[in-house]
């Protein structure tokens, strides 16, 4: 006779467990396109990528610049530098269901195929997933204005994002620049897709040869931001309050509800003197959700470079159950807890 009530009791406690379950991922009233829905809890984040899409060590030092992309598939990036180009990377990122004929752009006129290098869960527009690309635009590249486009687009008349809206869903476009430089540098950028949809905070480690002065210069590339409020920080220590708003130009003249969905932000950070590893955040704000596509790192020292990785020491993968998970377990469950209460009624007689 216990071994039925004992299995009752169990059914009776996991029928609870689910019930949870399904009001913690029930649906959320609708937010501004973007931003966080109340109550959402994010399935694992990739960090950005383990291996360095360039790292270099010696006399070099780099420029970064972005534009919005958003309903346009275009804009321009202005870059200005005085040394040779070593290497340029474009850097952009996609919100589609499906990553296909997303790769393919034009920078000066020519044509481009991007690699890509990861994808996340779509920043709070729906439509799938955030897909990074990059490629080398060594030989197209030029100081001044750089004209972008043939992204794709489902809009491309410029309008207000949160007025229409059809995939894909362009944001942003970067350009980093490698050049010859006069002072010794471990110069490293690394690529990702790393989504934080909750307004919390992501954190990766980054190691390097021995500093050998006390100021580096570091860039985020930052897509989806909207915002005011979204901070950037180094070593723990806040850079910028207001990090991530969406600030890089947009080519649209209609005016936007919001900002531009791309941001791609250099500072100069205070470095320790021998140090050979330091840590970069980013962190949401009043509910924005945003997509870490990218990170420039420039130490000074004249220590060999350093191939590895930045590991990600927050933005803790999180478990997340689909409501047609939960509803298709539930209707076992309840099956389940109704043959054994059947059951017992029978051996009780």
């Amino acid at each position: 006779m216990q071994k039925p009530v004992r299995s009752f009791s169990t059914l009776m406690f996991a029928a609870v467990i689910l019930l949870c379950l399904a009001v913690r991922v029930a649906p959320a009233a609708a937010n501004p396109a973007g931003s966080v829905p109340p109550g959402v809890t994010p399935a694992p984040d990739p960090a950005l990528n383990p291996t360095a899409l360039l790292q270099v060590g010696g006399d070099y030092s780099y420029v970064a610049a972005g534009t919005a992309l958003r309903d346009t598939g275009s804009g321009v990036i202005t870059v200005s530098y005085t040394g040779s180009v070593v290497a340029a990377y474009l850097i952009w990122g996609i919100i589609n269901p499906t990553s296909g004929g997303l790769n393919v752009a034009n920078i000066n006129g020519q044509a481009i195929t991007g690699t890509l290098q990861s994808s996340d869960v779509s920043p709070c527009w729906g439509n799938g997933y955030m897909w990074v690309f990059a490629a080398d635009v060594t030989s197209y590249v030029t100081s001044g204005a750089n004209t972008v486009s043939g992204f794709a687009s489902g809009y491309t008349n410029g309008g207000d994002p949160w007025s229409e809206s059809l995939a894909p869903l362009a944001d942003g476009a970067s350009l980093v620049v490698l050049t010859t430089g006069a002072t010794s540098n471990n110069i490293y950028l690394y690529t990702g897709t790393y989504t934080e949809i909750t307004g919390g905070s992501l954190t990766s480690v980054f190691n390097h040869g021995a500093a050998d002065a006390t100021t580096a210069s570091i860039t985020f590339i930052v897509l989806d931001g909207q915002l005011p409020g979204n901070t950037a920080s180094y070593n723990g220590g806040l850079i910028d309050s207001n990090a991530f708003p969406g600030s890089d130009p947009k080519t649209s003249t209609t005016p936007w509800s919001f900002g531009t969905l791309s941001d791609t932000k250099t500072y100069s950070v205070t470095e320790a003197l021998g140090a050979t590893t330091d840590s970069a955040s980013i962190a949401g704000s009043g509910g924005d959700c945003l997509t870490w596509a990218a990170q420039v790192i420039s130490i000074p020292s004249t220590a060999p470079v350093v191939p590895i990785l930045p590991t990600p020491v927050t933005g803790v993968p999180q478990f997340s159950a689909s409501p047609v998970m939960v509803a298709a377990v539930g209707a076992v469950l309840l099956a389940l807890l109704l043959r054994t209460k059947q059951s017992l009624k029978v051996r009780t007689v």
